[in-house]
């Protein structure tokens, strides 16, 4: 590295030029190493094993190890959780800032665990899970034991209970029994990058919106992570589909830089207006 800069500080110098740039070299191989940021800028990892690797019926899943993150997921070419992400974890369940103690809570997504994991140490009524992809499930109790504990290797105890199947059917049953809950988290994909809040993503966004919604006590909240807050135009067009929400809702907002994301994040809290 120092060599090439080097050479090319004496070419700048013979040819006069006021500036110039090394491009680092790409490193080819049978791991990937290199994955997008939010607003789909390249960033290259660290990564030196493929640790797993399978395809479920819904995605493709893999668990990369970095020398510097530990012990990656990725689905579909996405990075999604390390061992390094605590943050993220906390920022988005607000830990210090709301109260879990004695609450009902229903998790939609959250197959890495991490989230039941960190939500139990904090004494709950109840804890329901519902995470459509059971092989996310049984990778990440294997190889991230270290954000998740032991809670993937059970499927009910009297804390919690892990229901494997879509969640908005899940949802829409809860909705017809007239189930409510102090917290629903929306664990699922990211907000979309797009110019318009149309697609078949955009609509699943709403979807969990109205259920979720119908889900809540008058006084419950809905947290749920954004994308990198340099994806100003698409954090834009979510928090327009919140203002149309009725009843009307209102939010705030927090911010984590998540280690292996290698930029900042936006978390939201949603309340009844």
């Amino acid at each position: 590295m120092y060599t090439g800069r080097r050479v090319e500080n004496a070419i700048a110098t013979k040819l006069n030029a006021l500036s110039g740039q090394k491009i680092p070299t790409l490193k080819r191989g049978d791991v990937a190493r290199y994955y997008p940021s939010a607003d789909e800028r390249i960033i290259e990892y660290d990564i030196d094993t493929l640790v797993y690797e399978a395809r479920s019926p819904f995605q493709k899943i893999q668990i990369m190890h970095s020398k510097t993150l530990g012990n990656m997921l990725i689905l579909d070419e996405l990075q999604n959780i390390a061992e390094s992400d605590l943050i993220y974890t906390e920022t988005l369940m607000g830990r210090g800032i709301e109260n879990y103690e004695g609450k009902e809570i229903c998790i939609l997504g959250g197959g890495d665990g991490a989230l039941l994991y960190e939500l139990l140490k904090e004494n709950p009524k109840h804890v329901v899970m519902l995470e459509i992809d059971e092989l996310v499930m049984q990778a990440c109790n294997k190889y991230l034991n270290t954000i998740c504990g032991d809670v993937l290797e059970k499927r009910k105890t009297d804390q919690y209970e892990i229901i494997v199947g879509d969640c908005v059917d899940y949802m829409k049953k809860f909705i017809a029994e007239g189930r409510k809950f102090d917290y629903v988290f929306g664990d699922l994909t990211d907000i979309p990058i797009s110019d318009t809040p149309i697609g078949e993503c955009w609509d699943f966004i709403r979807t969990i919106f109205e259920h979720s919604f119908q889900l809540l006590k008058p006084d419950g909240k809905y947290l749920t992570h954004g994308n990198g807050t340099s994806c100003l135009e698409s954090l834009q067009l979510f928090e327009d589909q919140l203002r149309l929400l009725k009843p009307k809702v209102k939010f705030t907002t927090t911010k984590a830089f998540v280690p292996s994301f290698m930029e900042e994040w936006l978390f939201y809290q949603v309340t009844f207006a």
